[in-house]
């Protein structure tokens, strides 16, 4: 039972998405790892930015996104429109500057360390991305899903960048890989939210395309999905264990979209997007 005073605090913690943000850390951390660096390195105040400033970027991302979300967000999801209602519009708007500043700071001494500009340019980039996604790229067909979609892959650049492994191409070609797979997740979470979208005057892909469309659309998208994974995996021998499982997640995923169960479905793109992960980890 949580304390009557603690409420607010506990409900602005779930608009940071606490479980997405950690995985975001694990999955920087799980390609550090794959491209070299020392787990121990990673514990120093400096080096471990690499993975927290990610995590405050998407925190900040999250509680600006429901924010700018309240209208459709109460009838998509009205068990999670807290905004306004259970915590002050203005203490979100507060703590997604001053983790978005943090990030900022942290982000110039990772720069300063790598003698490169390139970590605090990317985490503006992503940090402006993130704050006008729901006011005018989320509502501009797949611009949105796009965009979004880039930063997740981008995730992967950004670890490569901490690894100094920019010229990986095995790097390059994952982060594309997590990026058409998140595509197609931010596709099908579309296509859940029609009713609220269309409130907010919002006119996504999903909403531009039929039922049928829709389904046969994300039937194809993940199928390609599969080939380029499958593909990638036998060039780059990734562990046979790690790819059967994979494999067998992605023919649960496939029987979903078969069936158009698009919220079953948004769970399973999940898991599979995680289960991604594990071709580059070394058992």
């Amino acid at each position: 039972m949580i304390p009557t005073a603690l409420l607010p605090f506990f409900h602005w913690v779930r608009l940071t998405r606490p479980w997405n943000v950690l995985a975001m850390g694990g999955m920087v951390w799980i390609v550090m790892r794959w491209l070299g660096s020392d787990s121990a390195a990673l514990w120093h105040l400096g080096q471990s930015g690499w993975i927290v400033v990610p995590m405050l970027v998407g925190a900040a991302g999250n509680l600006i996104n429901d924010y700018f979300d309240v209208r459709e967000d109460r009838i998509n999801k009205p068990n999670r429109a807290l905004v306004g209602r259970l915590v002050k519009r203005r203490v979100v708007v507060v703590t997604h500057w001053g983790f978005t500043i943090a990030a900022l700071c942290w982000s110039g001494w990772l720069a300063s360390n790598a003698d490169t500009s390139w970590p605090i340019v990317m985490v503006a980039l992503f940090s402006v991305v993130l704050y006008v996604y729901s006011p005018m790229l989320k509502g501009n067909g797949a611009l949105g899903n796009v965009t979004i979609s880039i930063c997740v892959g981008g995730l992967v650049i950004w670890a490569a960048m901490g690894s100094d492994s920019l010229d990986s191409a095995e790097a390059w070609t994952f982060a594309l890989l997590l990026a058409v797979l998140n595509f197609i997740r931010e596709w099908v979470k579309d296509v859940q939210d029609t009713v609220g979208d269309r409130a907010a005057n919002h006119n996504t892909m999903a909403m531009r395309l039929t039922p049928n469309q829709n389904r046969i659309g994300v039937l194809f998208g993940l199928a390609l999905a599969g080939i380029m994974v499958m593909l990638w995996s036998v060039m780059v021998a990734t562990e046979l264990p790690a790819t059967l499982t994979w494999a067998a997640m992605f023919v649960a995923t496939m029987l979903k979209a078969f069936n158009a169960n698009y919220k079953s479905l948004s769970a399973w793109l999940k898991v599979l997007i995680g289960t991604l992960f594990l071709l580059i980890v070394e058992f």
